[in-house]
């Protein structure tokens, strides 16, 4: 059996993230093992929420209990998408339970991470990329959806919004003015119009240039696919703005203001999703705003024009 411990709160698990190789080997050798893997040494990638590794030309996904759910959710949503997108995404070799803890097996994909090369883009180039990826966001949220994949790509949204509203008086870290005016502005938006009642779709939940993978082609940087499906679920497509306009293009207005209008956002778009970021980037908001040049906003609407390129 591994070592992997059965138990481990947020904070143990990224301490646990931290480390290299050899706390993982002896869940990563299991794994081999049950599915024939090939083989090889197992190489740590630095990023992401889960811990993954590469071996070959698979990828192997750690997930602790906390988020099991998460990999569920994944297996689903990349068996769901397999070939209906515009780009390819990663196919699911092997999933199951180690302990408590739970693996995605899939295959690794040609690329490097749009992020590697992002800032070194012109202009125009980054413009380019952004309207197609939110072409690419608007084929996500268009996937028809059968009885039993919404089934399994089911999330508990009223319990996190209620999580992340009690938390936000005690983490928001924003101006006077906005820290005064966050709760009027989610209560505004929760009694005004659709709120947060639309109509749910598929969602991939970090499509940003972190997960997009490219190849320099004919001479221009072109993607090649999209991956990490780990924060796959069915749900409001506003919730699929944030990420992007967060840790995308928060310094970046000009590809903003192209992949806004590429989405043709509506001010309730903009509205909603100006909520959702409020209640899931409470202590980033100091940084954001100076990175935005939005030191002084004076209300959350104000905010969200800027962030979602509106202005």
């Amino acid at each position: 059996m591994s070592a992997l411990p059965e138990s481990v709160s947020y904070e143990a698990f990224v301490a646990l993230h931290t480390q290299p190789l050899a706390p993982w080997k002896s869940a990563l050798e299991e794994v081999r093992a049950r599915h024939a893997l090939p083989p090889g040494e197992f190489r740590r990638f630095p990023l992401g929420k889960n811990a993954v590794f590469a071996l070959a030309d698979v990828a192997v996904k750690l997930v602790p209990p906390l988020w099991s759910g998460d990999a569920r959710r994944e297996a689903a949503a990349l068996r769901l998408v397999r070939g209906r997108l515009s780009l390819p995404t990663p196919e699911v070799v092997a999933s199951g339970e180690l302990g408590a803890w739970r693996y995605v097996v899939t295959a690794r994909l040609p690329g490097r991470p749009l992020r590697e090369v992002w800032w070194d883009l012109p202009g125009a180039e980054r413009a380019r990329l952004a309207e197609e990826q939110a072409a690419l966001l608007r084929e996500v949220h268009a996937v028809q959806l059968d009885p039993a994949a919404a089934a399994e790509l089911h999330f508990d949204w009223p319990g996190l919004l209620l999580v992340q509203g009690l938390e936000l008086p005690r983490e928001l870290r924003a101006p006077p003015v906005l820290r005064e005016g966050a709760a009027a502005f989610l209560e505004g938006v929760f009694r005004a119009g659709p709120g947060f009642a639309r109509p749910h779709a598929l969602l991939h939940g970090d499509l940003n240039f972190l997960n997009l993978l490219c190849e320099e082609r004919d001479g221009r940087v072109t993607l090649t696919a999209l991956i990490d499906w780990s924060d796959a679920r069915l749900g409001p497509p506003t919730h699929d703005l944030i990420s992007p306009a967060v840790n995308q293009f928060r310094r970046d207005p000009a590809a903003r203001r192209a992949w806004s209008a590429a989405l043709g956002l509506t001010p309730d778009d903009v509205r909603e999703a100006t909520a959702r970021a409020l209640l899931y980037y409470p202590d980033e908001w100091a940084g954001l705003l100076a990175d935005l040049g939005a030191q002084g906003a004076r209300d959350w609407p104000e905010v969200g024009a800027v962030l979602f390129g509106l202005t």
